[in-house]
């Protein structure tokens, strides 16, 4: 009975390190894919979006963050293709926290091309993993849009997205801020190969509620 019972707190204990190495692995592989971008206005269709988003406590309630992007057309092929999602992972070895790149880890900065035409931020997947496949789990906060007209050749903000992700009753889960200079600021940084100069603020851009999520 003895050397069962062994044997099951050393397999229990195999399969947490076993957790921990694969989520530790996980985010080294997402830190190793995000390069340093180039944008030549001149030779490309698309345009450039950036912006933010900002979280209200150091601790993270998620392993991944993952904010959706839709484009707008009347084909859903051309719907589906330009689909796109933009990982945010806080750092998860120790402890859960978030680690973002201004306001000590609690904001993080995002750019990405997208083609032109009307595009519009849609949701936020939430990804939760224990270390075991069979227990991950994905929700979707939706909801709220904030819409935007991407042109060719053009750098444009998007803003700065604040989710609440502890928000109790009658307090706003998700809303919208303008922080074009502090967060081109701090894109600068981030992303030195891109002429930031040419970068603009549409000041019309703003968040709408479709469902009672604030």
């Amino acid at each position: 009975m003895r050397t069962i019972l062994i044997k099951k707190i050393k397999s229990s204990i195999h399969l947490l390190f076993l957790s921990i190495i694969i989520s530790c692995c996980s985010s080294v592989v997402t830190e190793l894919k995000a390069q340093k971008i180039t944008f030549i206005p001149q030779k490309t269709d698309n345009g450039l979006i950036f912006g933010s988003i900002t979280f209200p406590k150091e601790k993270a309630k998620f392993n991944a963050y993952f904010l959706q992007i839709s484009y707008k057309s009347t084909d859903p092929k051309i719907t589906r293709k330009n689909f796109k999602e933009i990982r945010f992972n806080p750092a998860q070895i120790i402890k859960m926290k978030h680690k973002g790149e201004l306001d000590n880890g609690l904001t993080y900065l995002f750019a990405i091309e997208r083609p032109a035409g009307d595009s519009e931020i849609i949701g936020i997947r939430l990804f939760s993993n224990s270390g075991f496949a069979i227990l991950q789990k994905n929700d979707n906060l939706n909801g709220f849009t904030i819409p935007f007209k991407v042109n060719k050749g053009v750098i444009l903000y998007v803003g700065n997205i604040v989710f609440n992700e502890y928000a109790e009753e009658n307090e706003t889960i998700v809303s919208y801020q303008n922080n074009f200079a502090k967060d081109l600021e701090g894109i600068r940084i981030e992303q030195p190969f891109v002429y930031w100069d040419a970068a603009k603020e549409d000041k019309s851009i703003g968040i709408t509620y479709k469902k009672d999520i604030q």
